[in-house]
C-alpha cells in the first residue's frame, strides 16, 4: 500500500510539472508500464496480462486500441517470446453459452472507432508459455498492424489485470 502511494505521489508532483507530457500511467495495479503509446493514429493504452494461474499452460493479454485516423486499421497478429503461439480470440455469448474463435484475419479497428481486448471478450491469447508470467512481472508483447506496423508493448503481469474493467458484451 505504502508503494501505491507513493507512487501515487510521485506521478501527482510529475503531472504538475511537466503539464504537456502525452504519456499517462495508471498507478493501481501497474496497468501501462510504458504509458500511453502512439504510432501513426493508432493509441494502445490500458494494457497487462493475466499472470498465469495453476498449471495452466495458457493466459491472456489485454489492450484497449484506438484507431484516431481518418482509415480504418487492423490488428493483425501478435508476438510474445513467452509463448510458443500467440493467437487474436473473440469471445460471444450465444443461448447463455460463452465461445471463444481465432480471429485469424485479425480485428479491423474503424476509424474514429475502439477496439477493447478486456477480461471476458477479446483478447490476445498465450499459448503453451514458455515463460510463466508472474505478478510483477514485465513481458513485451508485440502488435502488428496492416499500416501501422509493428509496436511493441511493455505489458506488466497482474493477477488482477485492469481492475473494474470489462469487456462490452
Amino acid at each position: 500500500m505504502r508503494k501505491i502511494l507513493t507512487a501515487a505521489l510521485v506521478v501527482l508532483a510529475l503531472a504538475g510539472c511537466q503539464a504537456k507530457e502525452t504519456r499517462t500511467t495508471t498507478v493501481s495495479h501497474s496497468s501501462d508500464v510504458n504509458g500511453v503509446v502512439t504510432k501513426n493514429a493508432v493509441t494502445m493504452s490500458d494494457y497487462a496480462i493475466r499472470a498465469a494461474l495453476g498449471n495452466n499452460p495458457n493466459t491472456s493479454a489485454y489492450v484497449t486500441i484506438k484507431n484516431t485516423g481518418t482509415t480504418d486499421e487492423r490488428l493483425v497478429a501478435a508476438t510474445c517470446a513467452c509463448a510458443e503461439k500467440v493467437g487474436l480470440h473473440s469471445m460471444t455469448m450465444s443461448g447463455g453459452m460463452m465461445t471463444m474463435n481465432e480471429e485469424s484475419n485479425g480485428f479491423v479497428i474503424k476509424a474514429g472507432e475502439t477496439l477493447v481486448f478486456a477480461p471476458g471478450g477479446n483478447h490476445i491469447m498465450l499459448q503453451n508459455l514458455t515463460v510463466r508470467p508472474k505478478d510483477g512481472d514485465t513481458q513485451a508483447v508485440t502488435l502488428m498492424f496492416e499500416k501501422a506496423g509493428p509496436v511493441t508493448l511493455l505489458m506488466p503481469v497482474s493477477n488482477e489485470p485492469l481492475p473494474g474493467k470489462t469487456a462490452p458484451m
